[in-house]
């Protein structure tokens, strides 16, 4: 009898932690799904100005998910340092912070080199058209740097603020976070094409 309790009480804390999760990223879920849609249309809307460079085609997948990595990897490293007591709840620097920022600055600076070392060596192999790569090249470093600042920091004070309400970041903030990279990269792409193109 006491070992079907036991049982009981643990299935009942798992079924609980379910629910929790469920209730927790159904709202974002949503919201990410959205915001795909969101995502293709702009895709759709400037299939002209994205197709002039071939080479962005080619290598646009890559930096969407580079960024949606490195994000994620940051609202895990935030929510564990926030869950062990290592990060104080509080929207400030400290020391924690700022070697998250730089390791992951290093991580995406050597990432982004590789993948567009990679993608110009695949555009070549294939005969691709590789139009204007210095330009090309330029653009995809300022849009990963500005959405690796800005997911930095959004995703640095959604995690305290989620956390603070009681709720786990990760639940909240990985559905959301891949959904926003997936639209923000091609839109600052576009915007910089248009600007200096």
């Amino acid at each position: 009898m006491l070992l079907f309790n036991n049982y009981y009480v643990g299935g009942a804390i798992i079924l609980d932690y379910f629910k929790k999760i469920f209730k927790e990223s159904v709202i974002v879920v949503l919201i990410s799904s959205v915001m795909g849609l969101f995502s293709g249309t702009l895709l759709s809307n400037n299939e002209r100005v994205l197709s002039s460079f071939p080479i962005i085609l080619l290598v646009l997948p890559s930096l969407n998910s580079l960024i949606g990595d490195i994000s994620t990897v940051l609202v895990s490293r935030l929510t564990s340092h926030l869950y062990i007591g290592t990060l104080s709840p509080k929207i400030q620097v400290s020391d924690r912070l700022k070697q998250d920022f730089y390791g992951l600055f290093i991580t995406i600076l050597l990432s982004l080199a590789a993948l567009i070392s990679l993608g110009y060596i695949l555009g070549s192999v294939t005969g691709i058209q590789i139009v204007n790569p210095l330009l090309i090249i330029s653009i995809f470093i300022i849009t990963i740097l500005i959405l690796f600042g800005l997911m930095f920091v959004f995703l640095f004070m959604g995690s305290i603020l989620i956390f603070r309400k009681g709720k786990d970041p990760n639940n909240f903030l990985i559905p959301m976070v891949t959904s926003l990279a997936d639209f923000l990269t091609p839109l600052f792409i576009i915007i910089f094409i248009q600007i200096f193109a």
